[in-house]
């Protein structure tokens, strides 16, 4: 299964990119990861609505056109690590890649909510956007672990 993960965010630093390597090497080969940073935009010139739109165009050219595509959004449906295992296996078992989108600063566009298969919340908090790819790599990783009934979920 390939996952990407497309995001608002600058080039990852040092620790980001340990912390996803980390979790990255524990994944069964069946799992390929890859990411794709898209730049904010910040303007003086645009305003929330403008930014969305911008963004969200950006991101929509990095997402393949045969994958499922999952939005992480506060505005999403809440799901715990059983569920998003499941979630994952049932992609799996149809053969689908899954695109994982985390919006930016100010949300996500109308058009990335309506692209979207599903739309996720992963809590009432908010998260910076680097360590929120982390969070999603340590549970993309511990899917895999419930899949093969390994203890490091308990």
């Amino acid at each position: 299964m390939k996952c990407k993960i497309i995001s608002i965010s600058h080039k990852p630093s040092d620790w980001e990119k340990q912390a996803l390597q980390f979790y990255s090497k524990q994944l069964p080969n069946y799992f390929d990861v890859s990411y794709a940073e898209v730049k904010p935009f910040s303007s003086k010139s645009m305003d929330v609505t403008s930014t969305l739109e911008a963004e969200g165009l950006e991101i929509l050219k990095h997402v393949d056109l045969d994958a499922h595509i999952i939005l992480w959004d506060r505005q999403g449906e809440k799901i715990n690590s059983l569920g998003f295992a499941g979630l994952l296996k049932d992609q799996m078992d149809r053969g689908k890649n899954i695109n994982f989108i985390i919006g930016g600063a100010h949300g996500s566009s109308e058009k990335l909510l309506q692209t979207s298969q599903l739309i996720l919340s992963a809590s009432e908090f908010t998260f910076p956007h680097r360590l929120f790819k982390i969070f999603l790599m340590e549970q993309i990783y511990r899917a895999s672990t419930i899949h093969r009934n390994h203890p490091y979920h308990k």
